[in-house]
């Protein structure tokens, strides 16, 4: 009796501080704005309430890595493109985010979109041949948007299936707190089978992640300056892509002027190694071909066409300067561009292909990072995707 006791005053503890947490954040927590769509803060796509709180009519989930960390100072970025725009592009990724993560936040955010188009950029260094690794999956794995995709009824049984036994693969290991967390998560809204207890603590346990979530997104929301906002602008802006173009060029020629046409500051970072860099990768012959983040890919396009969602592949090149500097060849860089078109092709989706600028100058910051150039142009393909019909 003294425990039953105990345990009731500390459920009642409980649900009183997640009351209060509750209130509090709720009165701090960004919502309807812009300024949140394009923050690149790393940790926003694990929040499936802050994504859902910010979604509105012109956002679609705009997917990548380590890419919206870099040029945020610059005229060049999305934040600033389209910081006039109707156009709202929803940025979720950094480093060490890959396709099965983008599934499955896709998934879970799928009921707050009112646009039904997503964007994936595809990065090719997630195409090695460990595909995504399990330290780096599990340090951007969230269980609030794993649990939100198996509660999305739309979503087949296969591809959950999928997802679930790349997800335990994946976290074996590396986090079994967690990995016994998504074995609940899954027995109690996939398969149904919880019982009375289980069900309770799957309840309990995703109230308190989504108050953490908000609770952690309110106070970066705080020290970054963005508060609740004002919606979107009236009429619409299209940047102007062409006078974008010409201050890249001009940006380029003035601070870019080095072997790969890179960023002076990421060059002088990489000058003091390039001794142990060149012909580093001559004997990569099969390089980015044969990876299982290719299956991982596939499980995103199969979540698209499942939940009704028009897709965009963004195919980034390589910098063809660095990677012929190392050695690798160009036989492989083709073979992957190829391998990226016949999946598009398997799922007759849209790809907008950038392949053919692998030698464009200033189109990268550094070695793998799109720049001036680069960030123009995606943002303008992003922006034509978005005013298709």
């Amino acid at each position: 009796m003294k425990r039953m006791k105990a345990f009731l005053a500390a459920l009642l503890l409980f649900a009183v501080t997640v009351a209060g947490c509750h209130i509090y954040i709720q009165g701090r927590i960004a919502v309807d704005n812009p300024g949140f769509s394009t923050w690149p803060e790393e940790t926003k796509g694990k929040s499936l309430a802050g994504l859902q709180e910010n979604m509105n009519e012109g956002s679609f989930p705009v997917f990548g890595s380590s890419e919206f960390q870099h040029g945020t100072e610059t005229i060049y970025h999305p934040a600033s493109i389209f910081s006039e725009s109707r156009f709202n592009p929803m940025l979720i990724g950094a480093g060490y985010y890959q396709s099965l993560g983008h599934a499955i936040t896709l998934s879970a955010l799928e009921g707050s979109m009112e646009q039904r188009k997503a964007v994936l950029i595809l990065s090719p260094q997630w195409f090695r041949k460990t595909g995504v690794v399990d330290q780096a999956y599990a340090s951007r794995f969230s269980e609030t948007l794993y649990a939100g995709m198996l509660a999305n009824e739309k979503l087949s049984d296969e591809t959950k299936n999928y997802i679930s036994e790349r997800t335990h693969k994946l976290l074996q290991g590396v986090d079994a707190k967690t990995l016994e967390h998504v074995t609940l998560h899954e027995k109690v809204l996939w398969k149904k089978n919880g019982n009375g207890l289980e069900n309770a603590q799957e309840e309990l346990w995703n109230r308190f992640l989504h108050e953490k979530e908000l609770f952690s997104m309110s106070t970066l929301q705080n020290v970054a300056g963005i508060r609740r906002g004002n919606g979107l602008p009236e009429e619409e802006q299209e940047p102007d892509w062409d006078a974008l173009l010409q201050q890249a060029q001009a940006d380029g020629e003035q601070e870019n002027q080095n072997e790969f046409f890179i960023d002076d500051s990421s060059y002088k970072l990489l000058e003091p190694y390039l001794n142990t860099k060149k012909d580093m990768n001559k004997d990569a012959v099969n390089g980015y071909q044969k990876s299982p983040e290719y299956d991982d890919l596939r499980c995103f396009l199969q979540v698209c066409r499942e939940l009704e969602i028009t897709p965009m592949l963004v195919l980034i090149p390589v910098n063809g300067y660095y990677y012929d500097f190392t050695g690798f060849p160009k036989t492989a860089r083709e073979g992957y561009y190829e391998k990226i078109r016949a999946v598009a092709k398997e799922y007759d989706v849209q790809i907008a292909d950038f392949s053919d600028q692998e030698y464009t100058k200033y189109f990268f910051e550094d070695r793998v990072h799109i720049g001036k150039k680069g960030w123009v142009m995606v943002c303008e393909s992003l922006y034509q995707f978005y005013q298709e019909n």
